[in-house]
């Protein structure tokens, strides 16, 4: 990994002496991307189960506007995914990174303050969302296309196993967190950890001093580069099977969480401290997941074990509607909710771990930024699809439908898997090396 270079400077062997004892994600840029997002996923976690939360009870949304906001949430992956793939390779990575962390902090900021005027609204939600949703993509492409500046080839999938560790430990505080925050100061003020957070993150990233990989100016237009990304991505068969796998899994689990808040609160009666403590659940899994799949993928190969986790996801979901619509026990329930969400939470975020090392690995750096954000694209674009699949069920059949069309597409994920050569992989490096 890449390590800053001093000269002349008083006290710098002290400091390079005391650095090279850290543990390796700790030091040099790496460690600061990874302290500034271990904090922001924390206040993002408060602002996931605070502003369902918020519509639900303090604005009364229905299904059908829950599945509308999840959509406009994550309509910018698909209007903007290719572009922003072109914008990255076109600009300085960081720049982008602290912009779009200062604008989240702004966005959601608006909140608390509406509400303490006596003017939140639905609409005000729906603007916040989708502004937030065009940051995180802009944060998230260019800090994927970061991490090769940041990391070597060989621990990316661990750096990324890191990352996503912490953000799954983060759903074990944070809701936890959320719920008494929701409990003490109602849902609005408490989004204000998750300006906060914004605000801390860009100052990490503000510090991070390795020199970001320089790029030839490209004379193409955006419309030609963003050709040539899908390009890249449709003549390999690996990006392909990863492009469909991620698209299939994130159009289920928008689908879901479309209805999900709205499901506990109305069909089970959950509190929102009991909602923020069933997330905990699914961090402390998947946690569990990010540190051990990789070790999994080791042994059985990377291909198998990618295959095999849209089925965990979908055998963690399925049970619970069709034991709450059969007249389970509330104890019954709660424990299938439980089990299931450990399951949930197990396969989902194994498979984010595994399928992040190997975008970064398969990316060309010269074309990184836009692979990366053409594979974005087709994995977040379909979020709000399922957003609105999910709401449009929840209304009209009820939100356990919709649910089980999760887990029932959950599972249809793996045949990507398995009918691409991604499934005979076993080492993502050593396949680079030999395109």
């Amino acid at each position: 990994m890449p390590r800053d270079i001093a000269i002349s400077n008083p006290g710098t062997g002290e400091a390079d002496a005391a650095a090279s004892r850290l543990p390796w994600l700790l030091r040099g840029g790496f460690g600061r991307l990874f302290l500034g997002q271990a904090v922001s996923v924390v206040g993002s976690q408060v602002t996931f189960l605070a502003l369902p939360i918020a519509a639900v009870f303090l604005l009364g949304a229905t299904p059908g506007a829950m599945g509308l906001l999840g959509a406009l949430d994550n309509l910018p992956y698909l209007l903007f995914g290719l572009g922003v793939g072109v914008l990255v390779d076109r600009r300085r990575r960081r720049v982008l990174m602290i912009s779009a962390d200062l604008v989240r902090a702004a966005s959601v900021g608006s909140i608390p303050i509406a509400y303490a005027l006596g003017r939140l609204s639905f609409v005000q939600l729906c603007v916040v969302v989708f502004i937030v949703g065009a940051s995180n993509i802009v944060f998230d492409v260019a800090a994927q296309a970061q991490m090769p500046d940041l990391v070597a080839p060989d621990r990316l999938v661990s750096a990324n196993a890191s990352l996503q560790t912490t953000a799954s430990l983060s759903t074990v505080a944070g809701p936890g967190l959320a719920g008494q925050l929701i409990a003490l100061v109602g849902a609005p003020m408490a989004i204000l950890v998750d300006a906060v957070s914004y605000v801390a993150s860009a100052a990490f990233i503000r510090s991070i001093h390795e020199p970001e990989a320089r790029r030839a100016p490209s004379e193409e237009s955006a419309r030609a580069q963003i050709a040539a990304g899908l390009r890249h991505v449709r003549s390999d068969g690996r990006l392909v099977g990863l492009a469909g796998a991620a698209s299939t899994m994130s159009l289920a689990v928008n689908a879901i969480f479309a209805v999900w808040v709205y499901y506990l609160a109305t069909r089970l009666g959950w509190s929102a401290a009991s909602i923020g403590m069933l997330y905990t659940f699914v961090g402390l899994s998947g946690a569990a997941g990010a540190v051990l799949m990789p070790i999994a993928a080791g042994r059985v190969g990377i291909g198998r074990v990618l295959a095999a986790m849209p089925i965990v996801t979908a055998l963690g979901l399925a049970p619970l509607p069709v034991a709450v619509e059969a007249g389970a026990s509330g104890t019954l329930t709660d424990a299938i909710l439980v089990g299931g969400s450990l399951v949930f939470g197990l396969g989902l975020v194994s498979f984010a771990v595994l399928s992040a090392g190997l975008r970064q690995t398969l990316a060309p750096e010269a074309a990184r930024g836009r692979v990366l954000g053409t594979l974005r694209f087709f994995e977040w674009g379909s979020m709000p699809i399922g957003s609105l699949i999910g709401g449009a069920l929840g209304q009209a059949f009820g939100p356990s439908v919709a649910i089980e069309f999760g887990a029932i597409a959950f599972a249809t994920g793996a045949a990507w898997i398995v009918f691409s050569p991604l499934f005979s992989m076993r080492e993502p490096e050593v396949e680079q090396v030999r395109r």
